[in-house]
């Protein structure tokens, strides 16, 4: 059967702003059925009444709070008893936090929500054949290549002194390693996993943390950026394009498959990032070697 977005069941994470609202405005506008998964539950409603006046069609706002490996747990038990299938889920929510900052859950802010929350809430949908999504698309960025603290993941979160812009390009490293090794968990099912950069856009990430002086020059910038439509293209394209399965694993930009920095192709440090992720967050989906296969989710 030919891929078709229409009448799809899709969840993007971060989806009441900029690529985000983009990527769903665009799905909806295809036929898909969306679920807005956000931290806000006034500024969801806001996002599916400007998506509805702009396509016709209104997605369904749920809350859900990546820094909390809690209120994931709780969105995903939500979600499967209210709607059951997924086919796709766009992890798509990202932050840049200017100084260290520890969840509840005692990770650090931008670890925890750019990789760990994402790993969490796949993992958790993939538990079982009704919600495990035929595609997994996470968005990434090229600034992964500029990680230089432990880029072969020895441990999940560095320690020392606080860089914000090193730790970003860590966490989108991040993405980028648990796409790859997602890809390769998820082949006997015959689910695939892409990630994308979307190109430097003009969006909320800077504004919405506590870097400041980030948000002004991101401010200043913003004429010569991405627009969150342009941004969102990427996502769009592997979300509705049929015959891209045998890409599974791949890091897209511009619409078509790049070969990441060589941190980002190192397959060693893939399986030990997931391995620490599924530590901290107790879930895992087992490697398609091991005996018996399948998800296990830890409760």
């Amino acid at each position: 059967m030919t891929w078709n977005i229409e009448d799809r069941a899709v969840v993007i994470t971060g989806s009441n702003s900029g690529i985000g609202l983009a990527t769903a405005t665009e799905l909806a506008r295809r036929g898909a059925v969306v679920t807005l998964a956000v931290r806000d539950p006034e500024q969801g409603r806001a996002a599916a009444d400007q998506i509805a006046a702009t396509t016709g069609v209104r997605p369904s706002p749920m809350v859900v709070d990546l820094a909390s490996f809690a209120s994931i747990r709780s969105f995903v038990d939500r979600y499967r008893d209210g709607h059951g299938r997924v086919d796709v889920l766009i992890n798509n929510a990202g932050v840049y936090i200017g100084s260290r900052r520890t969840t509840d859950d005692g990770h650090e802010w931008t670890m925890a929500v750019n990789h760990l929350g994402p790993f969490l809430l796949t993992c958790l949908l993939a538990a079982g054949p009704r919600t495990r999504p035929e595609r997994v698309i996470t968005v990434a960025s090229a600034l992964h290549g500029g990680t230089k603290q432990d880029p072969a993941f020895e441990r999940l979160e560095v320690t020392g002194r606080y860089r914000a812009m090193g730790t970003y390009a860590r966490s989108k490293l991040a993405n980028i390693l648990f796409v790859r090794e997602l890809a390769r968990r998820l082949a006997p099912s015959g689910s695939v996993a892409f990630a994308a950069h979307p190109g430097m856009v003009a969006t909320r990430i800077t504004r919405d943390g506590d870097s400041k002086a980030a948000a002004v020059v991101w401010r200043a910038s913003s004429r010569w950026l991405r627009t969150p439509e342009e941004g969102a293209a990427t996502s769009v394209y592997l979300a509705t394009e049929p015959g891209i399965e045998p890409l599974s694993g791949s890091y897209f930009v511009d619409g078509r498959p790049v070969e990441p920095d060589a941190r980002g192709r190192d397959d060693a440090a893939a399986a030990r990032l997931w391995d620490l992720s599924a530590a901290a967050t107790g879930c895992t989906i087992r490697s398609p070697h091991a005996t018996g296969g399948g998800t296990v989710p830890a409760r």
